[in-house]
């Protein structure tokens, strides 16, 4: 784990990806944005995809558009921000997969909570894709995907108040809190599964700067305009962003590497290799934010606990 990955293929860093005949992907967040890039991608490579949807008609829009061009797809209800939907869909999910991504998540303009009482920015992006992916993970058979961010580096977990009941919430804090989060239990995700002898590796992406609805926060129509236009010329197109996510899932890399864009400050550019923070590759921090998700969400990996 944490070895230097290897150069990738040209191919790969262009987002041409080797046929997935016979494969099925799984991927989070698939209705919009960079997520949308990477399932369309995959369902030209000719891969089956499953396609949660919190929101039905956009999945059934999705839907169509991938049958248009000759995929198979199949829509299953989805909100990572509700654990029983999250059951629900782990149920209901009754055939294997073979490339998880987890890729969905929120950023909000003020705190918010979940149905189950979680903050809502850390049930979205850590504790929802934690028990999904491990009510899942007998059915998958080939690899993870974690979706981190350049912004774990500024993380800081707080596990006595990791819902921001008593400290001061703010958006770059609760983003950056899930984000390192999601580093940490990859980490953890990876050793539980080498533990059970599954032959699943865990990869870790991030976007760079992709324009996307997560960037539009602010509640304010215009001001979300004004971002938009003000971030254009240092930010990349949600095909873009998708393309680390994409060599993380097929490309042959060491367990935990980690895939983002290689130019100015990591936010746009062709994917490559990098280092993740100290603390983000720290075993003994990874084991508290999985004991954190597992007390928070009352789920585990099955026969590790």
């Amino acid at each position: 784990m944490d070895e230097r990955p290897p150069q990738l293929p040209d191919d790969l860093r262009a987002g041409r990806i080797p046929s997935q005949s016979g494969r099925t992907w799984l991927v989070t967040g698939a209705t919009n944005g960079i997520g949308r890039e990477v399932m369309r991608a995959a369902a030209r490579a000719g891969a089956r995809v499953i396609l949660p949807a919190r929101d039905a008609e956009r999945g059934a829009e999705v839907e169509a558009e991938l049958r248009a061009i000759g995929a198979q797809a199949r829509v299953l209800p989805l909100d990572l921000a509700d654990l029983a939907s999250i059951r629900a869909f782990a149920e209901a999910l009754d055939e294997p997969v073979d490339v998880l991504v987890n890729n969905a998540g929120a950023v909000t303009p003020r705190r918010r909570e979940t149905r189950d009482g979680f903050e809502l920015v850390l049930g979205t992006n850590l504790l929802g894709p934690f028990a999904l992916t491990c009510q899942i993970a007998d059915r998958v058979r080939g690899r993870v995907v974690v979706v981190g961010s350049g912004a774990h580096r500024a993380g800081r977990i707080d596990a006595r108040d990791p819902h921001f009941r008593h400290r001061r919430w703010s958006i770059s804090a609760a983003y950056a809190q899930s984000k390192l989060g999601d580093m940490l239990w990859a980490r953890a995700l990876q050793r539980r599964l080498q533990l059970r002898g599954s032959g699943v590796d865990v990869q870790l992406a991030h976007p760079g700067w992709s324009h996307t609805n997560i960037q539009n926060v602010t509640g304010v129509a215009l001001l979300d305009r004004i971002v938009t236009e003000v971030t254009r010329p240092i930010a990349q197109p949600p095909a873009a962003g998708a393309l680390p996510l994409l060599a993380a899932a097929v490309a042959e890399l060491p367990p935990l590497t980690y895939l983002g864009p290689d130019g100015w400050r990591r936010w746009r550019g062709r994917p490559a290799g990098e280092q993740p923070s100290a603390l983000a590759r720290d075993d003994s921090a990874a084991d508290a934010v999985w004991a954190l998700c597992a007390r928070e969400t009352g789920v585990d990996l099955p026969g590790t606990g």
